[in-house]
């Protein structure tokens, strides 16, 4: 599916359509992850927002980064997230309660960037580790069905899962690179 990649900058369309073809049912396992399964509209309309945009931001997307398929998954976990949150939080609220000082708005821009950062790392893990912390931390997914979505035992899911978070403690902590 690496094509994908080129095609979404030559032929969005067909790509799009290639996307959803291949990734609707793990981007919507992705939402249904955060929101849980009752709220079936709720994730539909997640993983339709994701798909939309990743399309949107098609020329700012550093694929190098990270896959067609991890962007969108990532996407339609944040939305997930986002959604509950404004679920949860759906209470009327003061605008003095709600502006946050110029600490918390700096504070939640460096914690931005850290997340940012860490899936920088996660992904420059490469394959299959990255997808094993993905699938673990991301979906919550135990390491039998991992094994089953990768094809590798389970024993190894927890051998390389081990492994790739040294790797990624070192590479985080500025220690030594991958």
């Amino acid at each position: 599916m690496e094509a994908v990649t080129d095609l979404l900058r030559r032929d969005p369309e067909r790509a799009l359509n290639q996307m959803l073809s291949a990734y609707s049912g793990l981007v919507y396992h992705a939402a249904a992850a955060v929101l849980g399964r009752s709220s079936h509209e709720e994730i539909e309309e997640c993983v339709s927002d994701a798909f939309l945009v990743i399309y949107k931001s098609r020329e700012r997307l550093d694929f190098s980064q990270g896959s067609v398929k991890a962007y969108l998954c990532a996407t339609a976990r944040n939305l997930a997230i986002n959604r509950l949150k404004k679920r949860e939080g759906a209470r009327e609220v003061a605008l003095d309660e709600f502006t946050q000082s110029s600490e918390e708005t700096e504070s939640s821009a460096l914690r931005n960037l850290e997340t940012e950062e860490l899936v920088k790392s996660v992904l420059a893990l490469g394959e299959p580790d990255s997808k094993i912390i993905l699938y673990r931390y991301y979906f919550n997914l135990p390491s039998k069905q991992i094994a089953k979505l990768l094809g590798i035992q389970p024993n190894t899911i927890d051998q390389r899962l081990h492994r790739a978070l040294s790797k990624l403690n070192r590479l985080t902590k500025g220690g030594s690179t991958l």
